[in-house]
């Protein structure tokens, strides 16, 4: 696809007459995808359909939290002048009195971006003693990344509203939905045909389990999707019956590539993110947090938080509860736990060359 794009497309279709989308690349290959008129028409009319879901208006005020390195002051004024507001971290106290401000006078809003950055913006609300009027802000939309423990208790202390879930991606625009984050997202199966498969195989997962969630676009002829990868792992609702309700996903869990190995350079296995995730997230004094595997059993926590042994001691704790066999853990105290290119922070980060090839010796050695 990436040498030639053409090959992807009908006959009909120019490239430099579509609509361009382009992926970052920040977990897997930067590459651009391509919306025909229709796509591009349908992609629009979910956006509305979905404000109008999760109760906002569409066409309503809106602030932007992500990370804006490419903004610039035009663009900031031009968007400003069109009733949305771009927050990209700031956490001085000008600043966010200026967020505070910008919202108590644009009642409806809708404040939508990166977990990590509400979660940044609603701490800082609390640092410096700000009250959002309840009833000012109409959703509170997080994207991108998973929503820690205290984003999705802040939201209805600080904004008098439930923390909503947006999954989607750069390539196939809107996939689903959580009107709250405790609840499944609610998959948009008008547009996309959504399977939840084996990790290590094409056979559908079982039932219940955590998968590989692949997706069929049923709408672009630009650029077709069909039984696409979309490197995210995630699990559907069953019902009584055991059976898995297609349209409803329990929880997503991360990327595929986004894994710990545990076990032993013999013997490895593939540790579940998820449920380090949820103990790690028990700690209210973290405000940011990394963890990076160097090899197996050698692990590195990058900290945005006061120094503490005893904070050390439960984060070690996690990691022989959940992976195992640590030989070394460090920590790193730092201000703020940088971005990915994307504007997403990632939670973990693998710096185990090709660790799919060493979980695969691992299972041949095994047998």
């Amino acid at each position: 696809m990436l040498a030639n794009r053409q090959a992807f497309c009908s006959d009909s279709a120019r490239l430099e007459q579509l609509t361009p989308h382009f992926s970052s690349g920040s977990s897997g290959i930067p590459f651009t995808s391509y919306f025909d008129d229709g796509r591009l028409a349908r992609h629009r009319s979910e956006l509305v359909a979905a404000y109008r879901y999760l109760g906002s208006d569409p066409f309503g005020p809106i602030v932007h939290c992500r990370s804006w390195i490419r903004a610039t002051r035009r663009d900031r004024v031009s968007l400003r002048l069109r009733g949305q507001y771009l927050y990209g971290g700031e956490e001085d106290e000008g600043s966010i009195r200026e967020v505070a401000r910008w919202i108590a006078r644009h009642p409806g809003v809708t404040l939508m971006g990166m977990s990590s950055l509400l979660e940044r913006l609603l701490r800082s609300f609390e640092e410096f003693d700000i009250q959002v009027p309840h009833g000012t802000v109409a959703v509170a939309l997080a994207v991108g990344e998973p929503a820690s423990t205290y984003l999705i208790a802040a939201a209805p202390r600080h904004l008098g509203v439930d923390l909503s879930l947006r999954y989607s991606n750069t390539e196939n625009g809107l996939i689903g939905f959580a009107r709250r984050a405790t609840q499944p997202y609610h998959l948009n199966t008008s547009t996309h045909h959504v399977e939840c498969l084996d990790l290590e195989s094409d056979e559908p997962a079982t039932p219940g389990s955590v998968g590989r969630i692949v997706l069929t676009d049923l709408y672009n002829r630009a650029t077709p999707f069909i039984r696409y990868d979309t490197g995210d792992l995630g699990r559907f609702v069953t019902d009584q019956r055991g059976t898995p309700i297609p349209n409803l996903l329990a929880e997503l869990v991360g990327r595929r590539s986004d894994f710990p190995i545990a076990g032993t350079e013999q013997f490895p296995t593939r540790g579940n993110l998820y449920k380090l995730l949820m103990a790690i997230d028990s700690h209210p004094a973290i405000k940011q947090i990394q963890l990076r595997q160097n090899s197996i059993g050698r692990f590195k926590y990058i900290l945005n938080a006061e120094r503490s042994e005893e904070l050390e001691a439960g984060l070690r704790f996690h990691l022989d509860e959940q992976i195992g066999n640590i030989l070394e853990c460090n920590f790193e105290y730092v201000s703020d736990v940088p971005l990915e290119p994307s504007g997403k922070r990632r939670f973990f980060f693998c710096e185990i060359p090709d660790p799919e090839g060493v979980l695969a010796s691992g299972n041949r050695a095994a047998r």
